[in-house]
């Protein structure tokens, strides 16, 4: 009876340790994923009015 008990809880331990690391890293990825830069994010749309007025050509 004990090495049968043993047996399944060896079993358990085993399918345990084969989806843990799966189930981390979709948490890894949920809690720090926003946290990474990516510049796709953060481009920029154009110069802006400082930048305008600064290169602001004369007009005639």
């Amino acid at each position: 009876m004990r090495e049968d008990r043993s047996a399944a809880l060896l079993a358990r331990i085993a399918s345990y340790a084969t989806i843990m690391p799966g189930i981390l890293a979709r948490l890894w990825r949920f809690v720090i994923g926003p946290a990474v830069y990516r510049p796709a994010a953060h481009y920029m749309r154009g110069p802006g009015p400082k930048c305008r007025e600064k290169n602001e050509r004369p007009q005639a």
